[in-house]
């Protein structure tokens, strides 16, 4: 993020002209506007910043990509050092890192803190459940997690408006409470890990669920369907019936365990695809950036 400066007395009545231009309907003349934005640099990013949430619409839209601009190199520069010597390890430094490229006000450590909360919950309600010193069920604590996430904390997956851009940022996703697959997918990884769960991404064509696997037991768990959870067994005997051998399930290679980066890389893909839906090719050309410096 750019180093904060005063604006200089010279420079803001051009900045206070160029704002009141910053909603003109023509794009030649936003052009021109934006280009002068960017030529003021650390004092455009400081200015613009009270507009990122403004009530026009479009100021809003456009005061956050002018920004977006000003941060790229920046954000450049931090998801390679975050990939740089890591395969696994750094999901929840690149998805905060993702959420600041869009909101870079958010409070990062405020939302760390809440996952920090929401595992405490959880492991208050696995104690209750072990108040007798006995050896937790896997399905007690899959049951006791997914019952705090999606109907105490009413966690749910969006899909009325599966297409918002908010459903990828982790800091709007739990603000509302809304996701999509891999999003939700990751909340519950990011908690699991502060639980010390044997818990793994996989990521399904179109779909993207998590997996507990120890060295006795395994389950399938869709967090974008409030949780429900399959075994193994059951899944393996579903696919038998479908005419699928156990040796050819075994090798299925989505089924396999998604590392950090590929998880990342899967949001940053959703986004791409968004932006280019949306008619927003500053936003999908930046992410397929910075997905360069994590591949």
């Amino acid at each position: 993020m750019p180093e904060t400066k005063k604006t200089t007395l010279t420079e803001r009545p051009e900045l206070e002209h160029l704002i009141k231009l910053l909603d003109d309907e023509d794009e030649n003349i936003y052009s021109s506007v934006r280009d002068r934005f960017l030529s003021h640099g650390d004092h455009s990013f400081i200015y613009l910043k009270k507009y990122i949430n403004d009530e026009n619409i479009l100021i809003k839209k456009r005061a956050s990509e002018i920004i977006s601009i000003l941060n790229f190199e920046t954000f450049r520069e931090k998801f390679h050092s975050v990939s740089a010597d890591k395969e696994n390890g750094i999901l929840e430094e690149a998805i905060f890192l993702l959420a600041l490229f869009e909101y870079p006000e958010a409070d990062i450590e405020y939302y760390k803190r809440e996952l920090d909360k929401m595992a405490g919950d959880i492991e208050s309600g696995l104690l209750k459940i072990n108040s007798n010193h006995k050896k937790l069920d896997t399905l007690d604590i899959l049951n006791t997690v997914n019952n705090y996430l999606f109907f105490e904390k009413g966690f749910k997956g969006n899909a009325e408006n599966y297409y918002e851009p908010e459903n990828s940022y982790l800091n709007k996703v739990m603000d509302r409470k809304l996701g999509i697959p891999v999003t939700l997918s990751i909340i519950y990884l990011l908690i699991s890990k502060r639980l010390n769960l044997p818990v793994f991404g996989i990521s399904l064509p179109g779909h993207f669920i998590i997996k507990y696997s120890d060295q006795e037991e395994e389950f399938f768990i869709d967090p974008f369907n409030n949780g429900s959870i399959i075994s193994m067994n059951e899944a393996k005997e579903f696919i038998k019936k479908i005419g699928v051998s156990k040796d050819d399930f075994d090798n299925i290679p989505y089924l396999k365990n998604s590392s950090d980066k590929e998880i990342i890389l899967r949001v940053m893909r959703n986004l791409v695809e968004i932006y280019k839906n949306q008619n927003d090719p500053v936003k999908s050309d930046q992410i397929e950036k910075l997905m360069e410096n994590l591949s």
